[in-house]
């Protein structure tokens, strides 16, 4: 009984050993280089388009004139009107007043035309690409191995602790 535990547990033991082992522990490893590595970045820029636009318009924008000549008109019209002519000639003269004065501030303006130049500003984006510092590419030699790691810290030392993770299977 005593031989087969024995036999068991040396059998247990070797079975073990060859099977796996896995760890881990800081070292110190000297580094040989630093890489700055850059992404693009697409971004949106806003930006404002201005230019200058010139409208043409008649008259100076305003009905003032045209009312003033109704009233007038109409008031003429009114008093020379008699009977059932009365309306139609204070209406008639109404239209003809508005339509005089009309015709004489478009005198009065060039030509009836009037160009008013404003600034018209818009607001748009556009996509630029932006080169940015993604993170470093840090190679040590350790054991007389080179070793390339990514961080987002560049080394300040010559030779720095890293972590070795050992995960080895007995083969």
């Amino acid at each position: 009984m005593r031989a087969i535990l024995k036999i068991s547990l040396i059998s247990l033991f070797i079975l073990t050993s060859q099977l796996s082992f896995a760890g881990s522990f800081v070292d110190s490893a000297t580094v040989i280089s630093v890489e700055k590595v850059y992404k693009n970045y697409r971004v949106d820029e806003p930006y404002q388009e201005c230019y200058i636009q010139e409208t043409v318009q008649s008259g100076d924008g305003s009905a003032t004139n045209e009312l003033f000549g109704a009233a007038i008109g109409g008031a003429i019209g009114n008093k020379l009107g008699k009977g059932d002519g009365k309306d139609a000639l204070t209406l008639f003269g109404a239209l003809m007043g508005a339509s005089i004065a009309n015709d004489a501030e478009k005198l009065a303006n060039t030509n009836g035309k009037k160009v008013i130049s404003q600034e018209v500003c818009e607001n748009k984006t556009r996509q630029v690409i932006e080169k940015r510092l993604s993170h470093y590419l840090v190679t040590v030699d350790y054991a007389g191995r080179d070793v390339s790691f990514k961080s987002n810290r560049r080394p300040s030392k010559d030779v720095i602790k890293i972590e070795v993770t050992v995960d080895g299977l007995g083969n």
